[in-house]
This record gives C-alpha cells, structure tokens and sequence, in this order.
C-alpha cells in the first residue's frame, strides 16, 4: 500500500506542473507519481531530473545520523525508497542500507565499477555497471531478477516510466577511459522492458551516453559526447529533433515548464523549447566545464561549475554555484565555494541549495555547501579525501549522499 502524506502531494503537483512540455503535463497516474510519494528514487528525484523537493524539510545545522564505510569511493549518488538506501561504488557492488541506522541490508556483486545512479520501482532497483550490464535486482534481498548485456560501459543511470527502463550506454572518456580498452567509442540509448528485461528498442547517438534521460509524456531528452541534446520518441527511439551545443553533455537534462534545461562541457546552460528543439537563451558560466546537471524549481535553474584552473596553481579560481532566472537566462547570484570543482548535481527546496564539491587532490574546502535561495550560505560539511562529487538525496529532513572517502553519509 502507499501512504500519501502532504509532503509527497506536493512534490507529486510540483512534478506533475513542471513537466508541462512537448505538448502534454505529466499525469497524476503515472508510476513515476507513485515512486516520488516512496523517497528519492531516482537520480534528481524525478523523471524530469528536476532535483526539485518542494515541502521537503531543510536540514538546519547538520549532524551525523550515521556512516556507513564501504571498499572504494562514491561517485554515483544514492536514492531513497522504503526507508532503505540504494547506492553503487567504484568497489564493484550496489549496497542496500537501512536509511535509519546504516546497517547494511544487502550487497549485490557487479563484475566491474557501479558509478550510475540506481533506480528504484514497483520493489525493483535498476542500475549500470562498468561491466557493460544492466540490472534488474530485487529490492528487498538483491537478487538478480534480469541481466542484459550491451554495447558499452555504463556510467549514467537509468529512469524508469510507464513500465519501460531508459539508459544511457557507452563511456570512454575521462573516468572511463582507464576501463575502455577495447570498446566502441559510439553511445547508445536502450529501452528495455522493466519487468523481462527485454529490449524494446536501442538507438545510436553519437559517441557515449552517460547523461540520464528525462522523460516526458510522448518523448524522451537526453545528452551526448557528440555535443548534442536529443529528443526521441518514448515508443520507437525515432529522432525528433537535436540541438547543438559547444561541447560534451556529461550533464542530464532537465525537462521543466515545456523547456529543457541541460549544462555542456564548454560550461554552458542551454534551454530549450520541449516541443521544437529551439533554443530560448544560454548562460556561460565561464568556467572550464559542468558535468553536473541543472536542478530547476518555479523561479530559477540551480548548476555548479568547475573552473578553468588546476591545483596547485596559487591565482586558481575556486568553483561556484549559480542560479539564473528560468525563463530569461538572467543571473540572479553566484556563490564561491573553497574546493576547486563541482561535478555533484543541486538539491532545492523551498528554501535551500544543496550541493557537494570535491578536486582531484586531497585539500581542504569539499564536502557538502547548504546555501539559502538568494545565494547565502546556511552551512558547510566537510568532507576530506578529495570530498564529495555525488548529488545529494533529501528525504524526511535527511540528507544522503556518498564521498570519495568510501563513506555513505546521512545527515540530519
């Protein structure tokens, strides 16, 4: 049974309202409205990849509820279902742990690196690995319901509607290109069957696909390494237009408000008309790149970037958080953190901005930054060991995220 609590009605009318786009609003009675009322199950929280948890309670002055230590570090971000935390690590496994105490439910053993972010549906956790599978596992004990074999390594993640599972696949460069020896340099888009696992359609985009789709009524919008934002039908894959930007998109897009929202590897942030593939403005941030994605609410779009700098550089710019107004583009504030890069993705509330930072070498100024909705700084969690560079969950006033330290943290 779901319980509906005000909470849960809100972020269900927010994402339903949002979503607005290609012509159709999301419905209430779509499962992605039953998953949002159960936690953060997915990367961003929705399948518009909103990062937006509206009536959600703010964590006022951060303490440790618990930690949970596992074999590498942490660079895909953990979801939120059923008061259990899902979340992969570069050591190979997906680990299920009790969101209230941190005891480790169950582990499933990949044959490479999970660094996507899993989903969760209808009792089934959905994730990639390096190991070029797909999985489908069985929320309450971890064991294999399906497996399916692809094309390429798997570092995004999957979004999951109406019964079908939407993945990006194929990643050679950057973190990946240590593991690639031997793959394909194209990217692929796959839809398969939640329940069998069966391939419904997969589609050739480019070259890698480690952005997660978003995913509308009719169609679906996702990133590539060849510099283009694609919109695909849901049932078939067919193409229905793509946008050019300067660079990679690392980042996922956000689909808000009949306008999609993504960040590129030349960092800047483009919207996008939903329905023509028209671009309605662009901000450069200035930076060397943004891998993370944009995080949007009624009023702004929320990204981090990192800087054109590197350690130990004495003049180096420090990475920043932004926000523009939605429909213009307009900066409204940007803030400067203390660590040098931001690949983690925004959660925003009604009041607050929550985003990790980490660098490449162990250096203080990572972790966790909690900004107000103007820009000000509410608190900052420390994190060593080069810090944070997974996007946070926020789930009943407890904050999840992973770290490169090998630590699953919550903070209440």
């Amino acid at each position: 049974m779901t319980h509906t609590n005000r909470r849960s009605y809100l972020r269900v009318a927010a994402a339903s309202v949002l979503a607005l786009g290609a012509g159709c609003a999301a419905s209430s009675s779509t499962g992605q409205d039953v998953q949002t009322e159960q936690g953060w199950t997915e990367f961003r929280g929705d399948r518009y990849n909103t990062g937006y948890a509206p009536g959600e309670t703010d964590v006022e002055q951060p303490s440790v509820r618990w930690t949970f230590e596992a074999g590498g570090g942490f660079w895909g971000s953990p979801v939120v279902a059923d008061s259990t935390v899902y979340t992969g690590c570069a050591d190979n496994y997906l680990y299920a742990v009790d969101a209230a105490t941190g005891e480790q439910e169950w582990r499933f053993e990949a044959d490479h690196r999970i660094e996507g972010t899993p989903q969760y549906a209808d009792g089934t956790v959905f994730v990639g690995s390096y190991d070029r599978h797909i999985y489908a596992l069985d929320a309450a004990t971890g064991e294999v319901q399906w497996e399916v074999e692809t094309d390429g390594l798997i570092r995004g993640s999957p979004t999951v509607a109406d019964g079908t599972v939407y993945i990006g696949v194929g990643c050679h460069n950057l973190a990946c290109e240590w593991y690639a020896d031997g793959t394909s340099d194209t990217g692929w888009l796959y839809a398969l069957d939640a329940a069998t696992g069966e391939v419904d359609w997969h589609r050739e985009l480019g070259t890698e696909v480690v952005s997660t789709p978003a995913v509308g009524e009719r169609n679906l919008f996702v990133g590539s390494s060849d510099g283009y934002l694609y919109a695909l039908d849901r049932s078939s894959g067919e193409q229905r237009w793509r946008y050019r930007t300067r660079e990679w998109i690392w980042a996922s897009p956000t689909l808000a408000f009949g306008t999609v929202y993504v960040a590129d590897w030349d960092a800047e942030v483009h919207a996008v008309d939903a329905a023509t593939g028209e671009q309605e403005w662009s901000y450069s941030s200035f930076g060397s790149y943004i891998s993370g994605s944009t995080a949007v609410d009624e009023e702004a779009v929320y990204f981090g970037h990192t800087p054109a700098n590197a350690p130990p550089d004495p003049t180096r710019s420090n990475a920043e958080v932004f926000a523009v107004e939605r429909t213009t583009g307009d900066e409204l504030w940007t803030y400067t953190t203390d660590a040098l890069e931001i690949g983690s993705s925004p959660v925003v509330t009604d009041e607050a901005v929550y985003i990790g930072s980490h660098s490449q070498v162990d250096e203080p100024g990572t972790g966790v930054y909690a900004l107000s909705k103007n820009g000000s700084p509410r608190w900052f969690f420390e994190v060593t060991r080069r810090g944070v560079g997974t996007s946070p969950a926020l789930v009943d006033g407890t904050l999840y995220f992973g770290a490169a330290d090998k630590r699953l943290y919550a903070l209440e």
